[in-house]
């Protein structure tokens, strides 16, 4: 008797917190999957940008899904992306902060931090950052010596590989950091400096112990659980590896001697509204993406090229005839070389770094098609979904450089469905340094080096690794020199 009194208990409350749930559902939302009561819809693990893709097949490319209590709309295709973020981007630049940001990177979303923060904080960071970027090289020519120079050390660590299978993860992300730590510290760490790999650890641990569909980021009290604290103990010490360069910056800073990103932040009115211990999760947007998202994209340039060796010697043949071997690739080199800019795009469209956007959130109710978003909406851009929809590509599973490529080879084409850094008012603050890295990492090694897969492992799986961004699985490479 107490059991049927106690079920039938349950099944009123989950009864009265349908009704609840439907009463207060906005209307005119885009469709989407039924969602349970306070937990919402229940993606399985995995790559969170597939089962996105499916669900557009039953709902169209845009859709509506509730995760706990909150309310998310997703975008899969350039129509909706470019009505969204560029067309009527001041309703949707907002942003929303995830629990794993919240609670690891705490007040990042108030105003610490430019990935995060909104509103005046996020403008003032901007209008700060890019200028002063800017004046230390950021995407301008004069980074390339530096660049190079960094190249040249990464070459220098794979030659002494003597062709031996690696997974070579772990010294690209030393080589893209390098370059990012030269210019916000001014300083080159050694690849074998304790402090150096401890820091990059950290972050890689980050980026793989989090990802778009763990339970924390709507419920957040899970952040008090065991399975929580490495994530924390990682960032944590990421902070202690910037807070050092920032307490020696302090110390040392010379108004009339400004070194790099640090000393001009220093030196800027901004610093009156930004103690060190807020400062800290600018820089770490800077280190991690600054790292991370050069990295991913070589790590897949040297996998793909290596499963696709004919595509390998297409890049290897422009390069020898336009820059040779007696010298490093440049930035003017590259009107010439199409073939490899079109390859590293391909790279990119084909296995995005980051192939769901960062979450956006809308400011004030605003129409979307013929959708009503309320304000609050969570709005994810599926950047995979727009990289591999057959409206705009041919045969977009297919990896195919000569896509971007003019019919007689000698121009690149632009496509608007490219968009691996995003669009509209929040797209990546680093772009162009990453484009330009990533085109002279990829035109230093593949002029060097000869990729291939080792004999007994003739195949990799192409899939990627789940995770802030999508590297691919861990594989080994045997580079060997030309």
């Amino acid at each position: 008797m107490f059991f049927l009194s106690s079920t039938s208990v349950l099944l009123g409350v989950l009864g009265f917190l349908f009704c609840l749930w439907f009463v207060r559902r906005p209307k005119n939302l885009p469709p989407g999957p039924w969602s349970l009561p306070i937990i919402g819809y229940r993606f399985d693990s995995g790559l969170i940008h597939e089962a996105f893709v499916d669900l557009t097949r039953k709902y169209g490319p845009v859709f509506s899904v509730r995760r706990g209590p909150f309310l998310f709309v997703v975008l899969n295709d350039r129509e909706s992306m470019k009505q969204a973020l560029v067309k009527s981007g001041e309703f949707f630049s907002e942003r929303f902060v995830p629990g794993h940001i919240r609670w690891g990177i705490p007040d990042a979303e108030k105003n610490a931090s430019i990935s995060w923060s909104n509103g005046k904080p996020w403008d003032d960071q901007r209008k700060f950052s890019l200028p002063a970027l800017r004046s230390f090289g950021f995407g301008k020519k004069s980074l390339v010596p530096q660049i190079n120079l960094e190249a040249r050390y990464l070459a220098d660590e794979i030659k002494a590989l003597h062709g031996e299978p690696m997974d070579l993860s772990g010294v690209l992300n030393k080589a893209t950091a390098n370059i990012i730590v030269q210019l916000i510290f001014s300083r080159r760490y050694e690849y074998d400096d304790p402090e150096f790999i401890g820091a990059l650890e950290a972050m890689a641990d980050i980026f793989s112990l989090v990802s778009d569909t763990d339970p924390v980021n709507v419920f957040e009290s899970l952040v008090h659980t065991p399975w929580y604290k490495p994530y924390r103990d990682c960032t944590f010490k990421l902070r202690d590896f910037i807070m050092s360069h920032l307490n020696n910056h302090q110390e040392t800073f010379q108004k009339d001697n400004i070194r790099d990103f640090v000393d001009a932040f220093l030196a800027h009115d901004i610093s009156k509204d930004y103690s060190l211990d807020k400062f800290w999760r600018i820089l770490l947007d800077f280190f991690a993406g600054g790292t991370e998202t050069t990295a991913v994209v070589t790590s897949w340039a040297i996998l793909y090229l290596a499963v696709h060796p004919d595509v390998q010697k297409k890049v290897q043949t422009e390069l020898d005839v336009v820059v040779g071997r007696g010298r490093q690739p440049n930035t003017n080199d590259r009107p010439n070389l199409p073939y490899c800019d079109a390859t590293l795009m391909e790279i990119m469209r084909i296995r995005p770094v980051i192939p769901v956007s960062l979450p956006h959130m809308t400011s004030a109710d605003v129409s979307l098609g013929p959708y009503t978003l309320p304000k609050g909406t969570i709005v994810i851009p599926n950047l995979w979904a727009v990289h591999h929809d057959p409206k705009e590509w041919c045969e977009p599973h297919l990896f195919n450089p000569d896509r971007f490529l003019s019919a007689d080879g000698q121009t690149v084409v632009k496509n608007e469905a490219w968009m691996p850094f995003s669009i509209g008012r929040r797209d990546c603050l680093g772009m162009q340094l990453a484009k330009m890295e990533s085109f002279l990492l990829f035109a230093n090694l593949f002029q060097q080096f000869d990729f291939k897969l080792p004999p007994d492992q003739p195949t990799h799986s192409m899939r990627g690794h789940p995770g802030l961004s999508m590297p691919p699985e861990s594989y080994k490479i045997c580079a060997i020199e030309r």
